[in-house]
């Protein structure tokens, strides 16, 4: 009303709401003659309207052809398309509005184009291509889940793990933070120091020549320098992988691409806010790469749980093209990017190895790797260190999860499970 109001005239209006049902022939009427169909769903699977539109462009009846698809976001259909289709995030109306010009204004050339490839997706996603290629990805998966169980994983051999250190000569260890080296805790708390008994392991190890020593965290850079101040030689990796910084030196390695997270974080934080503003005593804290949705003091914490639940699934959904995910953690949700991750920064860590092999005259290829974590966010790293020793590129290779959960680590350790705990058995190697 408010647009009609300002640019009718007796001749134009520009648009006309039918609060009524069409008939099927009036509904495939309007979509071979539309220039371009826009769809602004918050939450939907699959978009079949987007489907028969694309059919309906094909230039056959009438002299309207390769109309434009502004498509949100939200729809199963946007992955289906991949990419041919202009993405919108609905919750930005100057992207949308943006969106609507360019489907407007692109040539004759490049609307064929994309409606060539968006028309191939539509073909190839039939019901018989869809049914068989679910059904191949979840035997898939359940395999691959069915491995990771808690029942086949083995509980670590501490004495073999042992006889594996002391024969080796150059070791890698890569050390997850929170839950590992000390218990989760609020990352604004100033009472939280990483705990003396680690600050005494580290130093131990670092001081070991034949040791090169990382601990991993989502903590942001300057976060991780005050925790660790007090370890000489201590390698880091910040907000998982984002940021990696060298042992003996002070300048971090920065993997992430600035202008790519600012985009995305906008998008997301719209998100964000929407459930915030929802659930009592949540509050989101945003990091140089990440977002965290913190819940864990919420007023209702089973209503909180599930608030976060249904944001981590819009933001996987909405998000993938742009390689973000949403992980659920203690008692909030973490949004960052796929990539860079823990794995990305150990291939830094490896290179980091085998140059000062090289600047030191001899191979610098570690023969002992031994990778503690206790998160999902570990699984990275883990299938990253897997791979080394299935390739044999390491002599000796462990990965270890703390907990009773499913996991790619080839061991874990289930009982008395803590940072106290943990660093226990990590003294046991030095």
């Amino acid at each position: 009303m408010r647009i009609n109001s300002t640019h009718s005239t007796l001749a134009h209006q520009p648009l006309v709401f039918l609060k009524q049902d069409l008939t099927f022939a009036q509904y495939l009427a309007l979509i071979t003659v539309a220039d371009a169909l826009m769809v602004t769903s918050l939450r939907e699977g699959m978009n079949l309207t987007s489907h028969e539109f694309v059919c309906c462009q094909d230039g056959k009846y009438g002299n309207k052809a390769y109309g434009s698809l502004i498509l949100s976001e939200f729809t199963g259909s946007a992955s289906v398309f991949d990419g041919s289709a202009i993405l919108v995030n609905p919750w930005d109306y100057r992207q949308c509005a943006e969106a609507i010009h360019t489907a407007l204004s692109l040539s004759q050339e490049e609307r064929k184009k994309a409606w060539t490839k968006l028309h191939e997706a539509v073909l190839q996603n039939s019901t018989a291509n869809w049914v068989k290629s679910f059904s191949e990805t979840l035997s898939r998966v359940w395999h691959e889940q069915s491995s990771r169980e808690t029942v086949a994983v083995p509980r670590l051999s501490v004495d073999r793990l042992e006889e594996s250190y002391k024969r080796s000569n150059r070791r890698l260890l890569l050390v997850d933070y929170e839950g590992t080296l000390a218990s989760w805790g609020s990352p604004t708390s100033i009472i939280l120091t990483t705990p003396q008994r680690a600050i005494v392991t580290l130093t131990d190890l670092t001081e070991d020549p034949k040791n090169i020593v990382y601990v991993m965290s989502s903590r942001m850079p300057e976060e991780m320098e005050r925790l660790f101040r007090r370890v000489a030689g201590l390698g880091l990796i910040a907000e998982n992988g984002c940021f990696v910084r060298e042992p003996h030196t002070e300048e971090w390695i920065k993997l992430v691409d600035e202008g790519r997270t600012k985009a995305w974080k906008a998008g997301a934080s719209n998100i964000l806010s929407y459930f915030r503003e929802r659930t009592e005593g949540s509050w989101i804290e945003e990091r140089h790469c990440s977002l965290v949705f913190h819940y864990a003091s919420a007023e209702d914490p089973a209503v909180a749980a599930r608030q976060a639940s249904e944001c981590a699934d819009h933001i996987n959904d909405a998000c993938a093209g742009q390689r973000v995910h949403a992980i659920p953690v203690d008692g909030a949700l973490v949004v960052e990017n796929r990539e860079p991750n823990k794995a990305t920064a150990a291939e830094v860590v490896w290179r980091y190895c085998l140059e000062r092999g090289r600047r030191n005259g001899y191979d610098g290829r570690p023969d002992f790797l031994l990778v503690i974590g206790d998160s999902r966010e570990d699984e990275v790293v883990f299938r990253w260190a897997n791979k080394l020793a299935k390739a044999k590129a390491v002599e000796s290779v462990t990965t270890v999860t703390l907990g009773s959960r499913s996991t790619e680590a080839m061991a874990t350790l289930t009982q008395g499970v803590t940072g106290e705990f943990a660093i226990c058995w990590i003294e046991e190697l030095d």
